[in-house]
């Protein structure tokens, strides 16, 4: 069984939620007064409870939850509660508060990627932090509109769509300010990327003679290689990759319906992992700690050097590059 074989690897002798840096959000978070953030994924547990810590303790100006459309009421409903979460124990009404918007974003479209950041240079002329931290994991197998394998089409391809698409705004903004940050959302599960780390000839499609789990691997594993390159091409910008943490997520418990595996070990989750509120605290601290290195792949809380030998490897990087500007070559630029 090739998935129980790559996730004991993973779960049994990864780094999972172990040791780092001392980060807590209420006193090392600083002051992000008129600073514009952008997270993906943010109605999810992840990116919601980030935006919360955020708003709560760095005040940027605006939060931009950049997430799958929906209608008119239930995007007021997640911008509520995360404005209710922040400041439901706050006495003082008068203390400057995070203005929190919502952008519709399908990260499996490109037409709908390429409208999300344009919406979002249209209202701002800043961006100081942006989280790419949208992501699935599943057994099913499916592709996205452009055809492309969906874990490596939505949790990279589309953000590295994105991110390209969004650079412009984020260099602008290096001058009058500190270095913006990108901070890209990988996982120790990128060793669970198949032999030779991405099979670039089957990306156009399902990948169906790949585990679901090796599909998830490769487009983590690709993850960290932006993140380098990111680094390299942008040295105006911090950029990092981070694993969050074994985190028991709504992502986890909708893989349980799915995986047998996932289903069998549920009962032993709790020992192997954390809640949000402390698989957010790298986001946090990647987004925020003047420690961070730019270009590099860090585990809880703060840990470098725990990257797979694949993720190092150079001329992979290259070739992604190469692969990925060629797919995304006909997506007109912003105006």
């Amino acid at each position: 069984m090739p998935e129980f074989r790559e996730m004991a690897k993973v779960t049994l002798f990864g780094s999972g939620n172990k040791g780092g840096a001392k980060f807590t959000p209420a006193k090392d978070i600083p002051s992000l007064a008129d600073k514009v953030v952008l997270i993906t994924g943010a109605a999810g547990d992840l990116g919601r409870q980030t935006a919360i810590e955020l708003a709560k303790y760095g005040r940027p100006a605006r939060i931009y939850v950049a997430d799958l459309p929906r209608g008119d009421v239930e995007k007021k409903a997640v911008i509520e509660r995360i404005t209710r979460e922040a400041y439901e124990q706050e006495k003082d009404a008068t203390t400057p508060r995070t203005e929190v918007r919502f952008l519709d974003l399908d990260l499996t479209s490109f037409d709908s990627v390429r409208a999300c950041a344009a919406e979002f240079v249209a209202k701002e002329e800043r961006l100081d932090i942006l989280f790419l931290n949208a992501g699935i994991i599943r057994v099913a197998k499916g592709t996205t509109k452009e055809g492309y394998e969906v874990h490596f089409g939505l949790n990279y391809l589309g953000h590295a769509l994105l991110a390209k698409l969004l650079i412009p705004t984020l260099e602008k903004t290096a001058p009058a300010a500190s270095k913006p940050r990108v901070v890209v959302v990988s996982s120790e599960g990128h060793a669970m990327a198949p032999k030779g780390g991405i099979q670039f000839d089957n990306l156009k499609g399902e990948c169906a003679a790949m585990d679901y789990s090796q599909r998830y691997g490769q487009s983590k594993l690709a993850l960290i290689h932006l993140t380098r390159h990111l680094s390299t091409l942008h040295p105006s910008l911090t950029t990092a990759a981070v694993h969050p943490g074994r985190i028991l997520t709504g992502m986890a418990d909708a893989l349980k319906k799915e995986s047998l595996l996932v289903k069998l070990t549920a009962p032993i989750a709790p020992f192997f992992c954390v809640p949000v509120s402390v698989g957010i605290i790298n986001h946090l601290w990647a987004a925020t700690s003047p420690d961070v290195v730019s270009g590099s792949y860090y585990e809880p809380v703060g840990v470098p050097g725990k990257e797979s030998a694949l993720a190092r490897d150079e001329a992979l990087g290259k070739r992604l590059v190469e692969w990925t500007e060629e797919q995304v070559k006909d997506v007109k630029p912003l105006a």
